[in-house]
């Protein structure tokens, strides 16, 4: 991890940034860290130099690997006056190893403001209107089952009621009768 920012883990992948086998090794680091599904940027850099020890990052061999990289490729190669055609082909170009980390966070940092804080809010919303359309549907059905419950004395009730009415009338037809 970062000291700056704890959230951000760091890999470092050595090369040989001098001489003869400067462009392999570079090349080969870009490669071996844009295959890691791990690594969501690369700092290609070193400090600054003479021309002739920055002559690697002007090869065809390190600006196909930077340029056929899938994954973004910060570099920070030498000064400000140093013009490479490792600077011309990455997805951005910065002075220092520092100021890439910096731009790599803040790039980072920006991208969570502008694109997941927005979908987090969208599904926040999402929930609440889910949630809230839940509960009227429980209210719905309540004011159903309300509607639907006859009114006044429950069934049984008026089937008591009835049985009590029949009696009595037996009883005075029996009694109008003779029969009791």
């Amino acid at each position: 991890m970062h000291e700056q920012d704890p959230t951000v883990d760091i890999l470092v992948k050595d090369a040989t940034v001098q001489g003869s086998e400067a462009p392999t090794s570079i090349a080969n680091g870009i490669h071996h860290l844009d295959r890691s599904e791990d690594v969501d940027a690369i700092i290609v850099g070193r400090g600054g130099g003479s021309d002739s020890n920055l002559q690697a990052f002007n090869t065809e061999r390190v600006a196909e690997a930077i340029f056929t990289a899938n994954t973004s490729i910060v570099t920070a190669i030498g000064h400000t006056d140093d013009r490479l055609i490792a600077d011309q082909v990455a997805d951005v170009a910065t002075i220092t190893p520092t100021a890439a980390g910096e731009y790599i966070v803040n790039s980072r940092e920006e991208f969570l403001a502008s694109k997941v804080k927005p979908l987090a809010q969208q599904l926040d919303a999402a929930y609440e209107t889910l949630q809230q359309e839940h509960e009227h549907e429980q209210e719905l059905a309540e004011a159903v089952d309300e509607a639907a419950a006859p009114e006044g004395l429950p069934p049984v009730y008026y089937k008591a009621a009835i049985a009590v009415l029949l009696l009595l009338l037996l009883t005075i037809t029996g009694l109008w009768l003779g029969v009791i």
